[in-house]
């Protein structure tokens, strides 16, 4: 059996194991005596029995694993100085065999502590470096400054009361200079296609909402503590140090809202209830399952994308409880193989040490604080305060959406979206949503955007862009015909040319102009436009004074990329006309205009033309048509010609069926191999 330990003895030995583990003694001392854990049994019992019994006195998790460190040591070496006298005395004469023993214990013991060393200065050395150059930094400054600045930064240790010293709080600057929003990305470019555009309009979209609310920003690029807190850990380091209370960068900030690179805001009007937060003595707001993280301690319980944490020396605290999980060591204790990052490792620190930080934090979840994208995509509605479709049940416009997964800078995937279709399933939400916000922003200078999916903005109707604008275009057409192709456009266009509507003005020269479709019309610019109505105007808005309608003819419009986008940009206002026909007439119709080109290298009125036009190869030569169309004709000309003057009609209506056959055929080819399944 064990031998009995006096009450003295064991408190020696206490403070043995305390005093290797370098721990803070008095507070562990309280919660072992309360909890009845013995140094003895300590000793006594296995390694994993130890953390369970440390854990269910309330130690932090710092100190198990230090004090779990030092058992190690007293179990080599016989028990330590606090147990020796009380050893039997047939011990020291097996002392000579256990030297070899000692000696092992002794250099695994040294080598743990100069681990847990180094990490903890991995974690407090950029703080120590930063507070001594500030300090050296302010011993060059003049008395009056420095007494100023200490009584700015005198940081509250809690809420609820006077700070440590009995010191004021520092008095608050403008109500938005109370939050600074903090961020960061990777200082290398992006390795995927419009990566770095991505991250650009993200950043932009932190900073116009600190603009608008009067926040102040720090966005990061650098690894703080690169060798220990690498990736996700990155803010956990970034964080404490922006609290130091002597931070000139932090000077009079009350909180810090944290978001990570591809987290977004939705509702540029919303900010967080900070009064509340106060008067309810919140340091911490996150979103959160209070269920999930106290109870069952689910690494999803709880997002580290965004979350407000107050400044001062409670927060700090958290975060060193954090960082202190980052060792490889305890993360395959308590994470996924290791694998646990800072979401994982803040989620453990409040389930087991929930009685020291559960009554400052608040798992919000009374607004939206981490929408997940997928849940948004397709459903925003611009210029309206509500969603198109609810999610979860709320219509609410999110005040943050959150794209989690889509790595769209790094180039991979957790959950598996980094193929082609799932890059432009991430990247077309995201615009989609930015565009969605950034209208909030644009509509104080009377803009908007195009559309969900474009960068192209307008001015607002009624405002003073929009009526400038008005004045600008007013040569311009009042209505655009766009197509379709073989649907009735040359014969609307002759009809109004020649006068069948008093009020219409249509412009002068070929019929089509096909300015928003053809690159190099468009790059003429609209002054060149508006000159082919009536060929007056040196600037913009100068025509002659008139009360008809101007309007263009232009079939390409229809099916143009960018014709639309175009048009919608330089004349909004404008009325789209469309004349439609019967698919398989036009269709007959496109052949046979498509055959007229090929054959008689110009377009005809009628087949009759087209056959009766072509008398010899100079005609051919002579037609303005592509390499290929002339080929074509040429070797029409080669079977179908009779005596070199003319062309045999019943040859060309061969050469016009055989052509439409094969079209026929090969369409008919390709709609075959599209139904096939696989």
């Amino acid at each position: 059996p064990r031998p009995m330990k006096s009450e003295c003895d064991e408190g020696l030995l206490l403070d043995g194991i305390l005093s290797q583990a370098r721990v803070d003694g008095s507070e562990i001392r309280r919660l072992l005596s309360q909890s009845h854990v013995r140094a003895s049994d300590l000793i006594a019992e296995p390694e994993h029995r130890v953390e369970a019994m440390l854990q269910r006195a309330g130690l932090v998790v710092g100190d198990i694993f230090k004090i779990v460190r030092a058992l190690r040591g007293f179990h080599s070496d016989g028990g330590g100085g606090g147990g020796a006298s009380s050893q039997p005395q047939g011990k020291a004469a097996r002392g000579s065999r256990n030297q070899p023993t000692m000696r092992c214990g002794l250099i695994v013991y040294s080598t743990t502590v100069l681990i847990v060393t180094l990490t903890i200065l991995s974690f407090y050395l950029p703080a120590m470096i930063y507070h001594v150059r500030s300090t050296n930094h302010r011993m060059t400054r003049s008395t009056t400054y420095s007494t100023t600045l200490h009584g700015h930064y005198s940081l509250p240790a809690a809420l609820g009361g006077l700070p440590a010293g009995g010191a004021m709080p520092a008095p608050r600057g403008p109500s938005g200079a109370r939050v600074m929003m903090v961020t960061a990305n990777q200082p290398l470019p992006c390795t995927t296609r419009r990566g770095d555009w991505i991250m650009e309009l993200a950043l932009r979209n932190k900073l116009m909402y600190a603009t608008l609310h009067d926040y102040k920003t720090w966005w990061s690029t650098e690894l703080v503590s690169a060798w220990d807190l690498e990736a996700a850990w990155n803010k956990i380091p970034l964080l404490y140090v922006l609290m130091h209370p002597e931070s000139p960068v932090t000077q009079g900030v009350e909180w810090l809202l944290w978001m990570d690179d591809d987290a977004i805001f939705t509702d540029m009007n919303f900010t967080m209830p900070l009064e509340q937060y106060d008067r309810d003595g919140i340091n911490l707001v996150i979103w959160g399952d209070p269920q999930r993280v106290y109870r069952a301690n689910d690494i999803q319980g709880l997002n580290t994308g965004v979350f407000l944490l107050r400044k001062c020396e409670w927060s700090r605290q958290l975060m060193a409880e954090v960082a202190a999980l980052a060792t490889p060591s305890i993360r395959r204790q308590i994470g996924n193989k290791g694998r646990i990052a800072e979401q994982g490792a803040l989620t453990w620190v409040l389930h087991s040490q929930a009685e020291r930080w559960k009554d400052r934090v608040q798992l919000e979840r009374n607004f939206t604080l981490n929408g997940n994208w997928m849940d948004y995509a397709k459903k925003w509605v611009p210029g309206k305060p509500k969603l198109a479709l609810p999610v979860w049940g709320n219509d609410a416009i999110p005040f943050v959406v959150q794209y989690a997964g889509c790595q769209m800078c790094r180039g991979h995937s957790e959950n598996g979206s980094w193929h082609d279709g799932g890059v432009r399933k991430c990247q077309n939400a995201f615009i989609e949503a930015y565009t969605f916000g950034d209208d909030q922003v644009l509509s104080l200078l009377g803009l908007r955007h195009l559309t969900m999916d474009t960068h192209l903005v307008r001015a607002s109707a009624g405002s003073e862009l929009y009526q400038r604008h008005q004045r600008m275009t007013r040569c311009l057409p009042s209505f655009l015909v766009i197509g379709t192709q073989k649907g009735g456009t040359s014969s609307f266009h002759f009809l109004l040319k020649s006068g069948w509507h008093d009020a219409v003005r249509v412009n002068s020269g070929e019929k089509e102009i096909h300015y928003f479709s053809w690159d190099d019309q468009f790059r003429q610019g609209p002054l060149t436009y508006q000159q082919r109505f009536d060929g007056s105007g040196d600037r913009l808005g100068e025509c002659a004074e008139e009360t008809k309608l101007r309007g263009e003819v232009s079939a390409t419009y229809l099916d143009y990329p960018k014709a639309a986008e175009r048009a919608a940009m330089l004349l909004p206002s404008a009325r789209i006309v469309v004349l439609l026909r019967e698919p398989v007439a036009r269709l007959v119709s496109s052949f046979n205009m498509k055959w007229q080109v090929e054959i008689c290298g110009k377009l005809t009125w009628s087949r009759t033309d087209c056959y009766n036009g072509v008398t010899s190869m100079r005609v051919i030569n002579e037609n303005n048509v592509a390499p290929k169309q002339r080929a074509a004709a040429v070797k029409v000309w080669n079977e179908c010609s009779v005596d070199k003057k003319g062309l045999d009609h019943d040859c060309l209506r061969r050469d016009f069926v055989d052509k439409l056959s094969a079209a026929i055929s090969d369409e008919e080819r390709r709609l075959g191999e599209g139904a096939k399944p696989g």
